[in-house]
């Protein structure tokens, strides 16, 4: 039996944005690759397992530049799927967790930006 695909809750937006993950103490640098209101596609070194709590940091670029007048966007998130890529990466969906008015208002003006 072939099941429909749940409609997604937010729109995905193709992005190249370095950010960080940290994990129980430990920092690992990875690439955002997609962007959405909810949460986003990572790639870096290291497995993560869903259910796994991380914060993620990252600046939010105008055109490929951070913008000096904003602050990093900082939220926790938690890892909804993991797969292997390549011989020695990973990729990974996460889901923001309860981000702030601020936080939430800063990420859709982006994402608006980035849609124009």
């Amino acid at each position: 039996m072939i099941r429909a695909q749940e409609p997604r809750q937010h729109a995905r937006y193709p992005v190249r944005i370095s950010c960080e993950l940290t994990i129980s103490g430990e920092t690992l640098h990875a690439e955002m690759k997609n962007l959405s209101a909810g949460g986003a596609a990572i790639v870096f070194a290291r497995p993560l397992s869903p259910g796994e709590v991380v914060t993620v940091t990252f600046f939010l670029t105008q055109d490929g530049i951070e913008d000096p007048d904003r602050s990093p966007f900082e939220c926790a998130a938690s890892i909804r799927w993991s797969n292997p890529v390549g011989e020695h990466g990973y990729e990974a969906g996460v889901q923001f967790l309860s981000p702030s008015e601020q936080q939430r208002a800063q990420l859709l003006d982006f994402l608006a930006q980035a849609a124009a």
